[in-house]
């Protein structure tokens, strides 16, 4: 068998080989070059509507707390109060922050399905996660164009590390037992044990990969800290990664506050951003990570929520407020729906509108609400079925069981098949019907709506008819 000792015999060329060979077996963990494809292509993207990013973040849950964390963190206080929907929380932050929470979190995602299930692979993806909070924070702050390049750098950064975590999870045990929580030193370890440096890893793994300069360039140590470079050149890229991975690195190895401050004045001047303002990325990205530094159950919609009447009553409030300060239009629809979607725990909630004597969805959330969307059509021409008594007698519907109810729309039963339960809320304009809200339980995650919580879900759809009434 090929051991990792006898490839050494042959220089840098037989681990190479060797890391080919576990790659090619292995299978799985070559979904990182698809991840680095993501990755760059995330950086020529354009920006989204607020209701398809919310849509993203609401159905992965820990990217959803981060975001809610972040918006009502000290950093972002003073621009909305206390902020309970992604919407707001988007719309306070910024596509930018939210686009780098995603980015992050959902190449970190890749990894941890492949890496082993050990001590070591925790720890490396915890310091990806930090490095790339850090820079996220740190560009932020700057609010530098292209901003996307250096989170994507300082997650690369850890790729060579990553690899060996994988491939060779004892090597890289003894690499950091002779770095003793060094960043700086994990080069020499390397080359002492497996006779290749890390920086020669990602740089080979850069070239098979065919990585834009700018990010394997960033994939390696530097010391240069000499001058000055502009933000998101190539030079500036390098000393950003190489300070987020040690910085996390420090954060993960308990490092005292002052070494923090230490490392946050030394690299101030080559990042041309004030060692105060660094320290305060570093502090955000340490909380904003908390919740993989020590892993996390994920958890899922599962019906109403036990604080569904309180959920709903401070989305009214909330969504309110919003309108107040000039939130616009699609961002209070996508607010409301949110709402409503999270604070009943529904497993998906829709806004349909009349559109060319049809009635046709437009925005929603939740379970495959892009594919399911075309066929959520029905024609506004009368008829006796449930949606069209709502809309007919302006009054809001809730249906329990969807089995009980005779002579439903055929376009629901192929579009909705997993339909339990759901309320139908008219949207009338100027006395008439322009559309209406739909949202559905899962077959088995049923529940009943109280008086209050209809009542709360009223006054957001009233809500929405006010910001309907500004836009015209």
């Amino acid at each position: 068998m090929t051991t990792l000792i006898s490839t050494l015999k042959n220089g840098k060329a037989g681990f190479f080989a060797l890391l080919s060979k576990h790659m090619a077996d292995k299978g799985d963990f070559p979904a990182l070059s698809k991840s680095s494809e993501f990755l760059e292509a995330s950086m020529n993207n354009h920006k989204s509507y607020i209701s398809e990013i919310t849509n993203v973040i609401l159905s992965d849950f820990t990217l959803t707390q981060k975001v809610i964390k972040l918006a009502n963190s000290a950093m972002y206080s003073g621009m909305g109060g206390e902020i309970t929907t992604v919407t707001r929380a988007a719309v306070v932050l910024g596509t930018d922050t939210i686009s780098h929470l995603a980015l992050s979190i959902r190449f970190i995602d890749t990894l941890s399905s492949s890496a082993p299930d050990s001590e070591d692979a925790r720890m490396e993806l915890a310091k990806a996660i930090l490095a790339g909070g850090i820079a996220s924070n740190i560009v932020t702050k700057l609010s530098m164009r292209n901003s996307e390049e250096a989170v994507v750098c300082a997650l690369m950064h850890h790729l060579g590390r990553l690899l060996l975590v994988f491939y060779f999870p004892g090597e890289w045990s003894k690499i950091s037992k002779i770095a003793a929580g060094d960043h700086t030193r994990e080069n020499d370890a390397a080359m002492q044990v497996i006779g290749v440096t890390i920086d020669e890893i990602s740089e080979e793994i850069s070239k098979n990969w065919r990585l834009p300069k700018k990010i394997s360039s960033s994939m390696v140590n530097t010391e240069l800290l000499d001058e000055a470079y502009t933000p998101g050149s190539s030079e500036w890229l390098k000393i950003m990664a190489n300070f987020a991975g040690s910085a996390a690195s420090m954060i993960i190895n308990n490092s005292s506050k002052d070494d923090l401050s230490k490392i946050a004045a030394k690299y101030s001047e080559a990042l041309l951003i004030s060692g105060e303002d660094i320290t305060e990325a570093i502090d955000l990205a340490q909380n904003m990570a908390g919740e993989y530094v020590a892993p996390v159950e994920t958890e899922k919609l599962l019906g109403k929520p036990e604080n569904s009447c309180e959920r709903l009553a401070s989305g009214v409030h909330e969504v309110g407020t919003a309108l107040a300060q000039g939130i616009d239009f699609n961002s209070a629809l996508s607010m409301i729906l949110e709402t409503i979607y999270t604070g009943m725990g529904f497993n998906r909630v829709v806004t349909f509108f009349y559109d060319a004597d049809k009635f046709k969805a437009k925005v929603g959330f939740g379970s495959k609400v892009p594919e399911i969307m075309p066929k959520l059509v029905f024609s506004a021409a009368y008829e006796a079925d449930v949606f069209h008594l709502s809309l007919a007698n302006k009054a809001d519907v809730f249906i329990q069981e969807v089995v009980s109810v005779k002579n439903m729309p055929a376009w629901f039963n192929e579009a909705l098949p997993d339909a339990g339960a759901f309320i139908l809320l008219p949207l009338i304009f100027n006395g008439r019907a322009v559309g209406l809200i739909y949202a559905d339980w899962k077959i088995g995650m049923t529940g009943l709506v109280e008086p209050s919580e209809l009542k709360s879900m009223g006054a957001l759809r009233d809500h929405f008819v006010k910001a309907l009434a500004k836009r015209k």
